[in-house]
Formats: C-alpha cells, structure tokens, sequence
C-alpha cells in the first residue's frame, strides 16, 4: 500500500513538473492579436513602417519619439547636431551596444550602411523616396561619429525620418547583412533590441520573439516578458473572441466592439489621435495642369467650404467613433495643426456659399470609398457625409473602390473628377506630411497653389525653429481656410487588453514600443 501512494505521488509530481513550464511561460508571456503583418518581413528596406509593431523589439533606432510630447529622445544616437545652414547633420553613437549572437558592437560604419541601404535604388522601406531626394552621402567620421551630407537644408531630421515612428533609422549590422545575404538576413534578423526570434516564421505564422541572453543588463529596457507572440488575425470579430476568450492579451478592434470589452472587464488602450479620416478633391492641384481642372464647381473655394459647413463632426465622433475622436481641423494629427479650429456644423452657412457661388441648386458629384488600416469605417463615413451634402442640395454618388485602383488613377493624373476618402497619418512634425501630400510637383499631391508652394518652400528652408514653427502654422491654417479636403476627425485606434496590459506606452504614430508593456 505504501509502495502505492508513493508511486501515485511520484505521478503527481511528475505531472506538475510536466505542467509548470507551461504554466510559468503563459504567466510571463505575451499575445498580441494584429489585423496585418503588412509585407511580413524583417530588414528595414524591404518593407513598410506597418512592421515596426514587431521590428521594434528586434532592432532599435537612432532616435526615440517622447510618447508624451512626440519630441525626439536619444537612442542609438546619444546626441547630433545640424550644422547653421541646415546641409550636415552630424550624430555621435552610443558606444558599447551588441548586436545579437555575437555579431559585435555596433559602430558609425553600421549606421552608414544602414542608411545607404535605405536609400538605394531596389529599396522598399516607406522613407527610402523622401531620403533619397534629401541625402547627398554619409561619412563615418570615426568609431562612433556619423555625418549625413544634404542636397538641401532640412531642418526637421531628427524629428522625421530617423525617429522610431519612421524607417530611416532602423539600425542593422552591416557584417552580419554583408556575410550572409539578405535573404538570411530576412528570415533570421539580428538587431541590437532586447528580443530575437524563438523559432523560425513562416509567412502568415506567429512571430514568436524571445527575450535575449542577458536581456536584464539590456541598455535600454529591461521588458517584463520573456516572450511576445504576435498573431495575423485580419477578422476584427476573431480577435474580440480571441480577447475575450483570454487567447489574446493585446489587439486593435473597432469602436463598436469597445462596450462588450469593457463589459467584460477588460480594458481600452487607446492610441490618441492617430488619424484623421479624410475625403480628398479631385483636380484641385493648381501647379500641375494635368491635375487641374477649373470648370468644375469645386475649384472654387466657397464651394468647398460649403461642402465642410454641412457635416456634422461631432455627431460623427459621438456615433461611429463612440466617443473615441473629436472635429479635426486639418488633414494630419501633426502638433503644430492639431488645435486648429475645425469647421462649424452650419448647413445655412453652406446653402449661402453655394448660392453665392452660383450653386443654389447644387451640383452632381463621385465619391470613391475604400478602407485604410486603421480606417474600416470610412465607406460609413463616405455615406454619411453623401447624406449630409445631399441634404444641402449636392448629390452624390457612391463608387466602391480600393486603395490600389485610386493610388492608380493618382499616379496617372486621372484622379481629377471625382472625390475619395483616406486616413491622414499622424507625423512628430508638420514638414514630412507637407511635402508628401502637398508638394507642388508631387504625383500623391491633392491640393498645391502658388500660395501654398511658397510656404512649405519657406518652410523647408527655415532654420529657426521659433519661426519655423510660425509658418507651419500658417500652412495649416491655409489647408483649413482655402478647404483644401473635408477633414472630419482626429480618431483614437482602440485596444482591447487583458490585464496584462496595465501601461503601453505607445507613440502617436502606431502601435509601437510592446517591449514597455507592463502589467
């Protein structure tokens, strides 16, 4: 009988000592639901900055977006320096950081060839246009010393392309690339962030990432989980299940979702003011001929002011965004914009506009609808807003469509007869977004007059920044008064979270910085 219960102890044990790793691994472990992987690859220049929800725990910047004030913080670069005439900025590098698996301290000569790499000809990263037209070269000065040359002054690089909400300053290991190839390089990435990959990934997998040997005495940060496992779950109804269910800790869901994940008890992590959805004129780019066209009714700028008088953007906020936005006055959730006055909800202002411009009975128009990420609820925002000008005498037809097809028609100045929506993306600072959207030469611009081209040129050449910050302002208040689009919110992107999620703190830009989470 003895024998009995001690082999029956035996057993018991055995099975706890079988259960508790997996148990103890649940407890100190994390995951994360997403809706995309975007290109679901691992080296900075052959992808989009969608990635850096994952990439940021592998690789780490040269500078780091303050989550509270979005200013830039050091990183990878301890300090840097523009020269007076805005052409040479010079970065001294943190000494003693290792890459992983032994690939050596990292050192001038990897930021150089990280940048280089960015800015070639066959890369895909989402800076690699902007820099390749802003850097001249990059020169390793000595061991810890980079100096980027300009083709032009840019007074704004710390706070844009080489912070984390950006690509350009992702830093690799250039021996570590060079040795073994890119394709290597993808698939087993080596960064100097706290974390590596557990396990192979396949394409549409789990990314499962582990903490690295050593990870307490990291320079940086010191995460609270071992390991981080993001899952690819496009359907928005999975990862609510998936939340509450407890398969995930940490997911992006949709506003409507927000009352049954609070009623579960359950919390709401929300990146503030992360976008803005917008609806675009066609044709109203008056420095390019081709995208011009001035005999159609919303050349003219009472027409559309009319257009942003008659919706209601708190109503749209209350109801779709279930609290979770406010009226936005310009098409950026930029700091230098984001207390500009949004337009006032007054069809009577808008009726009398269209009068006064030879509308009173309206007009006819085409208003393409497609999805952004985040940004599913903008064909609802496009019926809507369709509503809310109809009632104004404008009427509106809908044409379902998609990114790919009107990004198209852009390209082949063919966009200029109709309307369609997108997201305005949130930037740390107002001359990235001014001179992606608004250049007066440039094949995505949807709005440019000769006014407007003489700012973000005085802009672009300022230095001061007292001063530059007063003409960014000004820019953006032009945006707002000549109605250059119909900027209707800045939205909150929701997370649903388990409690193991008690603070993130995210940067504005994306859901970035998981590494922070604690619970």
């Amino acid at each position: 009988m003895k024998h009995r219960f001690t082999v029956k102890i035996l057993l018991i044990m055995g099975i706890f000592l079988m259960l508790m790793p997996t148990s103890m691994s649940q407890e100190n472990s994390i995951t994360i639901a997403l809706s995309t992987f975007a290109e679901d690859t691992f080296l900075p220049w052959n992808g989009g900055v969608a990635r850096q929800t994952y990439l940021g725990l592998i690789y780490e910047f040269l500078i780091y977006a303050d989550p509270e004030t979005a200013e830039p913080q050091p990183g990878l670069a301890t300090e840097w320096e523009m020269s007076e005439d805005g052409m040479t900025w010079t970065f001294q590098i943190r000494e003693g950081v290792q890459f992983h698996d032994g690939w050596g301290e990292l050192t001038a000569e990897d930021v150089q060839y990280s940048i280089m790499r960015m800015i070639a000809e066959d890369s895909i990263g989402s800076p690699a246009a902007q820099m390749r037209n802003l850097i001249d070269t990059v020169e390793v000065t000595d061991t810890y010393t980079v100096v980027i040359n300009l083709l032009s002054p840019y007074a704004e690089l710390d706070r844009s392309l080489l912070m984390d909400y950006n690509a350009g300053g992702i830093i690799v290991s250039k021996a570590y690339v060079e040795e073994v190839g890119d394709e290597e390089a993808n698939a087993n990435p080596v960064g100097t962030g706290p974390y590596t990959l557990a396990e192979p990934h396949q394409q549409a997998g789990p990314i499962v990432l582990t903490t690295i040997p050593d990870f307490e005495n990291h320079w940086r940060v010191t995460p609270q989980y071992d390991t981080v496992t993001f899952l690819l779950v496009p359907e928005e109804s999975t990862r609510v299940a998936m939340l509450l269910s407890g398969e995930a800790d940490l997911a992006p869901i949709s506003y409507d979702s927000i009352p049954a994940i609070e009623n579960a008890g359950l919390a709401i992590h929300s990146i503030p003011q992360s976008w803005v959805p917008l609806i675009w004129f066609g044709g109203i780019v008056e420095t390019q001929e081709e995208r011009f066209v001035q005999d159609q009714p919303w050349a003219d700028v009472r027409v559309r002011q009319a257009l942003n008088y008659a919706i209601d953007r708190q109503a749209i906020a209350d109801t779709i965004f279930q609290g979770q936005a406010v009226p936005a006055g310009a098409p950026n959730p930029v700091p230098s914009w984001i207390d500009i006055a949004p337009y006032p909800y007054d069809p009577d202002m808008a009726r009398q506009l269209l009068e006064e411009a030879g509308y009173a009975d309206g007009f006819d128009l085409s208003l393409k609808t497609l999805t952004a990420n985040p940004g599913a609820e903008l064909p609802l925002i496009g019926e809507i807003v369709a509503q809310y000008w109809t009632e104004i005498g404008v009427n509106v037809t809908i044409i379902p469509s998609d990114w790919g097809t009107v990004r198209g028609e852009l390209l082949g100045a063919e966009a200029n007869d109709f309307f369609f929506t997108q997201r305005g993306q949130p930037f740390a600072e107002p001359l990235t977004p001014s001179t992606i959207f608004f250049a007066p030469q440039g094949p995505f611009t949807s709005y440019a007059t000769d006014e407007s081209a003489a700012l973000i040129a005085e802009m672009a050449a300022e230095l001061d920044p007292v001063r530059r910050e007063e003409l960014a302002r000004e820019f953006g208040q032009l945006l707002h008064d000549d109605a250059a689009g119909i900027f209707i919110v800045y939205a909150n992107e929701p997370y649903g979270a388990s409690d193991k999620v008690a603070d993130w703190p995210t940067i504005r830009m994306r859901p970035q910085n998981i590494e922070l989470i604690t619970g």
